[in-house]
């Protein structure tokens, strides 16, 4: 990650240098003259997901003893887009082409320590089991509308909300699981491993939806031509179909609930140049 940013760095760089100027690229664009400013981004995502099937894995995670989490995952987001303010006032629209990434991992373990009541000897037993999805998608934003506050004559805030829509053309599924068993008694010892790695690419995937529409919520910051913005993305089509089933946690006689639905949740950090 540290690579990418450094490179996308030295790439904005040459490109105000062979320009109007390094000096130049230190003054802020005329964002108040009515007329588009274009500008390209780069950066880093972290991708989640939220909704009630959440609940629903952690209640079933839970019921079998396993200790489960869900994190992020990162991925890449590119865009170029322009802004266009109206007249002369510091509230502007515009619009983006973005080629990013969604998903969401899980890590779940089950351990069980004893005595064996048949050897006399410690027993010790561990499952894992990890699973990641992972996809890459191109994402229009058809509307944004932000404001551009100007301080210190080359600096600016920028706040931002925007719609999205995407599609996901690639990614794949992954699931990686483990098993370790350990036993030591007078019969003799055990040290049993045994992993397994399995994966479904995105054409194959039934039941999930590869298409998102949701919003945008960004701050920035200006210095320049130069731009940081962290933007937080929330989707509104459920990722899989299903989710207004029934099901029932604990067998036929235990809890019974919604299995509910996963939502996009992304952040993004970004830099950027405008030209």
């Amino acid at each position: 990650m540290k690579k990418f940013f450094l490179l996308l760095s030295l790439i904005m760089t040459a490109t105000a240098m062979h320009g109007n100027g390094f000096g130049e690229a230190l003054e802020l664009p005329d964002f108040n003259s009515g007329k588009a400013v274009w500008m390209i981004r780069a950066g880093v995502g972290f991708n989640g997901v939220a909704g009630g099937a959440k609940e629903t894995q952690k209640a079933i995670w839970e019921n079998g003893s396993w200790d489960g989490s869900f994190t992020t995952i990162p991925g890449y987001v590119v865009s170029i887009g322009f802004n266009k303010s109206f007249g002369a006032h510091p509230l502007y629209w515009g619009m983006a082409l973005d080629l990013g990434m969604r998903g969401y991992k899980t890590n779940a373990e089950w351990i069980a320590r004893g005595t064996s009541q048949v050897t006399g000897g410690t027993d010790y037993h561990k499952k894992t089991k990890d699973e990641t999805l992972s996809t890459f998608n191109v994402q229009v934003s058809p509307i944004t509308i932000g404001y551009k506050y100007t301080f210190l004559e080359r600096m600016a805030a920028d706040i931002h909300l925007g719609a999205f829509a995407s599609y996901d053309f690639a990614g794949d599924y992954k699931v990686y699981t483990t098993d370790h068993i350990v036993s030591f008694s007078k019969y003799g010892n055990r040290n049993d491993f045994t992993e397994d790695e399995s994966k479904i690419k995105l054409g194959d995937m039934e039941g999930m939806r590869k298409y998102d529409v949701g919003i945008n919520l960004g701050i920035g910051y200006w210095f320049g031509h130069f731009n940081i913005d962290f933007t937080w993305q929330r989707g509104f089509i459920p990722i899989y179909e299903g989710g207004d089933k029934e099901i029932t946690i604990g067998g036929k006689k235990g809890q019974k609930r919604e299995q509910g639905n996963f939502f996009s949740n992304n952040f993004q950090l970004r830099l950027g140049y405008a030209f």
